[in-house]
């Protein structure tokens, strides 16, 4: 069998979505001052480096987590790796700026090569789009929603206390980050659910069938008149997930 052959008989499944956050150490130097400070590469005694990772599959109740403490450097470095190497798209808050390179960064070190390509999902991104709250931080997001919100971590002092390997800043360390993920996949989930989210992958994609909603994959779409670009209009629909589907010539869908 050809390879478009093999691939062409693959049973639709749908993506699988990871929620994702990370952790990261502050750089350490040489500094001769407290404000507007120019540090050079000679002044630098430690680099930033991936201190704990928090993730969880979407639809599954357990959130995984590892460290540099409570695991090691490098198992904890193989596990970020092999989970982002089984999604088909990755969810997270500012990841795809912030934690996706750090991450990249860590394979490049340890010497391996890049996981497989997936889709990103970056709520930050979402909400600057979209919406105008006072604050797009993530805990004032998730508050001003009613939702479960960022645990308080005191402030610098706990990263202190987790660069010394203090256990009981490691145990808080790990809570809040474990939170985080939490937190940021019921955003997602609230997000998709309501139908806020345009730049959402092609659920299709993964289910073979690019008729469905474009946002959840359903086939119950409800016709709703016409949708208008600059220069053409197209059917549209509305799915019961709330995302508003326009209707291509050839039957697929697209975001409205």
């Amino acid at each position: 069998m050809s390879l478009a052959g093999a691939l062409e008989a693959q049973k639709p499944k749908p993506p699988r979505v990871l929620t994702i956050d990370i952790e990261t150490s502050p750089a350490i130097g040489y500094v001769w001052g407290l404000f507007d400070q120019n540090v050079s590469t000679s002044q630098l005694l430690e680099p930033t480096r991936v201190l704990c990772f928090a993730a969880k599959w979407l639809d599954t109740g357990k959130v995984h987590y590892f460290s540099e403490f409570h695991d090691s450097k490098q198992v904890m470095v193989q596990a970020a790796w092999d989970m982002m190497n089984e999604a088909d798209v990755i969810v997270g808050y500012n990841h795809a700026r912030f934690d996706i390179p750090h991450l990249h960064r860590e394979f490049l070190l340890a010497g391996m090569p890049p996981p497989s390509p997936h889709q990103d999902v970056d709520l930050l991104r979402v909400m600057r789009n979209r919406f105008k709250l006072m604050s797009n931080k993530l805990g004032y997001v998730t508050q001003a929603l009613g939702m479960d919100t960022k645990l308080e971590t005191g402030g610098q002092q706990l990263w202190n206390d987790v660069l010394k390997g203090d256990a009981k800043a490691w145990k808080k360390f790990k809570q809040y980050n474990k939170q985080d993920v939490v937190i940021t996949e019921q955003l997602y989930t609230l997000l998709t659910g309501s139908g806020w989210i345009k730049t959402l992958p092609h659920a299709g994609m993964w289910l073979q069938n690019m008729t469905t909603c474009f946002a959840c994959g359903s086939t119950t779409l409800i016709p709703a008149g016409l949708v208008h670009t600059r220069t053409a209009a197209f059917p549209q629909a509305v799915c019961a997930c709330g995302a508003w589907n326009r209707i291509l010539k050839n039957g697929e869908t697209r975001a409205a």
